[in-house]
């Protein structure tokens, strides 16, 4: 019995001292199944698709982006990290603004947390016409795994409607 013991509360130990390992394992797992899940992504170029921000200070271009209608967002990605906007065609009117704190991004990362969120910040349209939709954006992104935060500025994005 003492052994059984013994052996249940080394397990139990090995289980909390791997949960944040577990945690970051489990979020790579995660952006994984995302993309694999998420075909149809489009290559970007300088008059369709388009997405840019500055991530914590470092200039990030997203490759491919993902058409909106498809998963209701505007999703960039570059090498595994993504930002992902919300996004509703009714909410495509120049001037419109949209809060971050109820309509959340996603920011995914190649970095120990992987999964970020965005509840601070905002999107703005900029320009839209019967082809395409722009705006720019910034938010601070946090996680419940660390007190860290990523500031996500001078954000930028353009999408083509089918």
């Amino acid at each position: 019995m003492r052994k059984l013991l013994i052996a249940i509360l080394a397990l139990a130990f090995a289980n909390c001292s791997g949960q944040k390992d577990n945690a970051i394992e489990q979020a790579k797992a995660t952006k994984e199944v995302l993309k694999e899940n998420s075909p149809g992504y489009v290559a970007t170029s300088a008059e369709g698709y388009y997405m840019k921000a500055i991530i914590d200070g470092k200039e990030w271009v997203a490759t491919s982006m993902m058409p909106p209608e498809e998963p209701s967002r505007i999703i960039g990605e570059k090498n595994g990290e993504s930002i992902s906007l919300p996004y509703d065609r009714r909410d495509m009117v120049v001037g419109k603004k949209r809060n971050f704190e109820t309509y959340a991004v996603d920011l995914l990362l190649n970095d120990d947390v992987a999964i970020w969120g965005g509840h601070k910040g905002e999107m703005v349209i900029t320009k839209i016409d019967d082809k395409s939709a722009e705006g720019n954006f910034y938010f601070t992104a946090s996680s419940d795994n660390t007190t860290k935060t990523i500031q996500v500025t001078d954000g930028f994005f353009r999408i083509i409607f089918k």
